[in-house]
């Protein structure tokens, strides 16, 4: 294993001009607040294109698996989109673990260990690998393998992916950063599904499309019976429990296409789009159903009942029509769970205009 030369080295004028060029470009596509996948897609064309490398790939660190996941990749095969290394397991696990770049010029002779289906999986015996790490916390790796014209990857060449390695984790931990600013603003932090606010706000934007294209849209919004009741007979951590549950069994019966929000302290909504009264009262009955026959625990690992109450929920659902506005919408979806209330709870009511 060789490590990074941190001196500084003159890679020669065309090259230097080819690595300014590149991060003009980064610093532009940044300045457009890009997704972290974005830029790391746009990097890694970057990269094929500077080193001649037919395969380039970014992997990032999840900490509370310790392992690596592709989240982007050029010339990678499909079996591969989907590979998890482990810190320490194989040369990029091995770069995650220590934290120095990897260069290597011959898999067979370096590396005699390595044959077998791995090696067959290089076109070239040289590629090379470079930590993203920001101080001493590594974060990914990013891999460079088969150069195009067969050549092997140069120290020279390792340094200057170390350059780009380095500034590219400082653009990621800013991007990746905004993201989980965004994602803590939009979601509801007791039940992991959005907020009120982020509810309201595409719910505007649904409404716009559908008065644009005239497509199906329906809301259903669903609150669980005597909750109070519920709170003052097993406490409030219990109640917090019921409520993360609950949010869990609703996104388990609608689609990924659905947006499930927490509408109010015990109440959920669900945007349906392209989905038509008929239909929206048949994830109702799921959802309404599926409450109905849980148990609820304080801890979902455990198989124990919180006591003899059985919770159940009710629900009121309405369509879009032409001309409605987001707000009409919502106050038709509340007029209709009202009115499942008032009738005796545990059903479904549709809004009758």
């Amino acid at each position: 294993m060789e490590t990074q030369n941190e001196d500084k080295i003159s890679y020669g004028q065309d090259r230097n001009e080819e690595i300014v060029d590149i991060f003009a470009d980064v610093c532009d596509l940044v300045t457009r607040m890009p997704r972290a996948d974005e830029l790391m897609a746009f990097m890694v064309g970057k990269l094929s294109s500077f080193f001649s490398a037919q395969r380039v790939s970014i992997m990032l660190l999840d900490e509370s698996k310790e392992e690596l996941s592709l989240r982007a990749g050029l010339g990678i095969v499909a079996s591969d989109r989907q590979i998890r290394l482990k810190v320490g397991d194989s040369f990029g696990g091995l770069v995650a673990k220590k934290g120095t770049p990897l260069l290597v010029h011959d898999i067979e002779r370096e590396f005699p260990e390595f044959s077998g289906r791995q090696a067959s999986d290089y076109k070239t015996k040289s590629f090379m690998i470079a930590p993203l790490k920001i101080k001493d916390k590594v974060f990914g790796v990013i891999n460079i393998t088969e150069k195009k014209d067969g050549k092997d990857f140069t120290k020279e060449e390792l340094n200057i992916l170390g350059l780009f390695s380095r500034y590219l984790a400082l653009y990621l931990e800013n991007v990746m950063l905004q993201e989980r600013n965004e994602t803590l603003i939009q979601v509801d932090l007791l039940t992991g599904i959005f907020n009120h606010r982020y509810f309201q706000e595409q719910l505007l934007d649904e409404v716009y499309r559908v008065e644009r294209y005239h497509r199906p849209l329906s809301v259903i919004i669903i609150d669980i019976d005597n909750f109070s009741d519920y709170n003052l007979n097993h406490g409030y951590p219990a109640g917090d429990s019921v409520l993360a549950q609950i949010s869990r069994i609703i996104r388990a019966n609608t689609r990924q296409t659905d947006l499930v929000a927490r509408f109010g302290g015990e109440e959920f909504a669900v945007i349906l789009a392209e989905t038509r009264m008929k239909d929206a009262v048949a994830v109702a009955e799921k959802i309404r159903q599926k409450i109905a026959g849980a148990i609820f625990t304080e801890n979902s690992e455990r198989a124990s009942s919180l006591g003899m109450m059985r919770l159940t929920v009710s629900i009121g659902a309405a369509e879009h029509r032409v001309g409605l506005a987001k707000e009409e919408l919502v106050r038709h979806t509340l007029s209709a769970l009202r009115e499942a209330k008032d009738s005796g709870r545990n059903r479904i009511c549709i809004y009758r205009p």
